[in-house]
C-alpha cells in the first residue's frame, strides 16, 4: 500500500465511527527514534482547523515512544478549544503509546485500544549534560536509590544517608536534583488535569487521582508495556471491543510501518552498504607507489600533490533520508524528513570511517 491507500483506510475509519479522523505518529525505527516535539504543532492545528465546521467529535490515532509532555497537553487543549464544552475526543492505540502519548490518552473520553496496543508509565525522563557526556534517568530513580539505602541496605544513620544523598547531587547535579523534583510533580498535575478534562464528577476526582499515581509510580520500568487489559483495571475509559474497528486500526498502521521502515534499523553503514560506493570500500587493497625522489635531484621530497596523484579511489557522498514523523488525515498530510549525507572513506587499518551530516530536518506537505 501507500498513503492513497491508506487514506481509504482512514475513510472507512471515519465512516465507521462518523467522525472525522487525526493520525499522529512519531519514528520508532532502531538508531533514529524520534519523539512527540513542538514543531509537529503547527501541522496538527491544521488538520483541527481542517475539520468539518459541525463536528463535535474527533478520533486522534497516535503511536508514539513519547518525547515533550506539554505537546501533549497542547493537543488535548487544541482539540477542546475547538469542539466546545461538549466536545468528545476518542484516542485510538493500534501499536505502542508511551510516556507522553499516554498523557495524551489521558485527556480522551474514550480509550481505544487494539489487542496489539499499549500505553505505559507517565514518570518523566530526565537528561543531563556533564564532562562524562550525557545521563539518562527517571524522576522515581532517585528516591528509589534512597528508599534501596534504608530498607534494603538498612543504612538509617542520617549522617550516612546525608552522605550517600550528596554523592547523588554530585552525580546528577543539584538543578538535576529541582528538575527532577518538579517534573516528579508536573507528571502528576499533567495526569489528574487532562484526566480532570473529561472526569468531573467528585467521585471521579479520588479515582484519577489513583490512576495518575499508579501510571507514574507503579511500574519498575518506563518502558514497562501496559496491556489493554491492565488499563482497564487502572481505571482508565478503555471501551468495549470492536474487531471491524480493530482491523481497520491495525492495517493503517502496518502500511505506516513500512513508510517508516520501522523494521530496518537505520546504520551509517548499512546505508553506505546498500550505495554504488560499497565496492569501492570493500575493493582490494591498493598497493600505491609514491615516488621518493627525482633522478638528478636526490633531494627532492614525496608531497601530498604526489599522494593525490597516485590515489586510487575516491569515495563519494552517500545521500540518505528518513522519515521522523507523521501528521495525517484523509483531509491533507504533514511529513518530517531528515536528509543528508554519509562521508565515508577506508582507513590504512582497513577500519571505514564515516561522518554523518544532516542537511535538513522539516515538515512537508504532502
Amino acid at each position: 500500500m501507500g498513503r492513497i491507500e491508506r487514506v481509504e483506510l482512514y475513510k472507512k475509519i471515519e465512516a465507521h465511527r462518523k467522525r472525522p479522523l487525526i493520525v499522529y505518529v512519531t519514528s520508532k525505527r532502531a538508531g533514529i527514534a524520534a519523539y512527540m516535539a513542538t514543531d509537529a504543532l503547527p501541522c496538527i492545528i491544521e488538520q483541527i482547523d481542517r475539520l468539518p465546521k459541525e463536528a463535535k467529535a474527533v478520533d486522534f490515532l497516535i503511536v508514539s515512544y513519547g518525547g515533550d509532555p506539554m505537546v501533549a497537553w497542547r493537543i488535548l487543549t487544541l482539540i477542546r478549544q475547538r469542539l466546545g464544552e461538549e466536545g468528545n475526543v476518542a484516542v485510538l492505540i493500534p501499536q505502542s503509546a508511551y510516556s507522553a502519548a499516554t498523557l495524551v490518552a489521558f485527556g480522551a473520553n474514550s480509550i481505544i485500544m487494539h489487542p496489539n496496543g499499549h500505553l505505559g508509565p507517565v514518570d518523566m525522563q530526565i537528561t543531563t549534560f556533564s564532562e562524562g557526556g550525557p545521563k539518562h534517568f527517571s524522576t522515581e530513580d532517585i528516591s528509589a536509590f534512597l528508599d534501596f539505602v534504608r530498607d534494603n541496605l538498612r543504612i538509617t544513620d542520617q549522617e550516612h544517608v546525608r552522605m550517600l544523598f550528596e554523592l547523588t547531587v554530585k552525580e546528577v547535579g543539584s538543578l538535576g536534583i529541582g528538575f527532577t523534583a518538579r517534573s516528579s510533580k508536573l507528571a502528576v498535575d499533567l495526569g489528574e488535569r487532562l484526566l480532570g478534562m473529561h472526569m468531573k464528577e467528585d467521585e471521579a476526582r479520588t479515582k484519577l487521582r489513583s490512576i495518575v499515581e499508579n501510571m507514574s509510580r507503579k511500574f519498575q520500568s518506563h518502558a514497562y508495556p501496559v496491556s489493554r487489559t491492565e488499563a482497564l483495571e487502572l481505571g482508565l475509559p478503555v471501551t468495549d471491543r470492536d474487531e471491524a474497528l480493530e482491523d481497520l486500526m491495525w492495517k493503517a498502521w502496518l502500511d505506516i510501518a513500512v513508510e517508516l521502515q520501522e523494521d530496518v534499523p537505520f546504520d551509517p553503514i548499512y546505508e553506505l552498504m546498500k550505495s554504488p560506493e560499497a565496492t569501492k570500500l570493500l575493493s582490494p587493497v591498493p598497493q600505491i607507489d609514491l615516488p621518493v625522489g627525482i633522478p638528478g635531484n636526490p633531494s627532492y621530497q614525496t608531497t601530498l600533490a604526489d599522494v593525490i596523484k597516485h590515489a586510487k579511489v575516491t569515495i563519494d557522498p552517500v545521500d540518505f533520508q528518513y522519515t521522523n514523523a507523521i501528521v495525517e488525515s484523509p483531509r491533507l498530510a504533514y511529513v518530517q524528513m531528515t536528509k543528508g549525507k554519509i562521508l565515508s572513506s577506508r582507513t590504512q587499518d582497513m577500519k571505514i570511517k564515516y561522518n554523518v551530516i544532516t542537511t535538513s530536518r522539516m515538515w512537508e506537505k504532502v
